[in-house]
């Protein structure tokens, strides 16, 4: 029973969801702007783009046949484009 118990705990923590928002950052830090660019969680052929402090990130398009790859922050051919795991900004746009 107690190792029931355990694998389920280990379950729950594995497969907990990653951010499930947009990925739109709000844009209220200094160090968003430094990073400019953030992954759209919801459509991988876009981005988001902080620039100016406290204003909601714009969503830019990625050129055609290319997909955007947060680690690289940079649109990518689909034949080099990978899924990357979701991760919350650093302050979400107000809603």
């Amino acid at each position: 029973m107690k190792l029931q118990i355990a694998l389920s705990a280990v379950l729950v923590v594995f497969c907990w969801p990653a951010h499930e928002g947009d990925g739109q950052p709000g844009c209220k830090t200094q160090a968003e702007l430094e990073i400019q660019v953030f992954r759209n969680n919801w459509n991988a052929t876009s981005y988001w783009k902080c620039e100016a402090l406290n204003q909601p990130a714009t969503q830019l398009k990625c050129p055609a046949d290319t997909g955007f790859v947060d680690s690289l922050k940079n649109c990518v051919g689909w034949e080099e484009w990978e899924w990357e795991a979701p991760v919350a900004p650093l302050s979400e746009a107000d809603q």
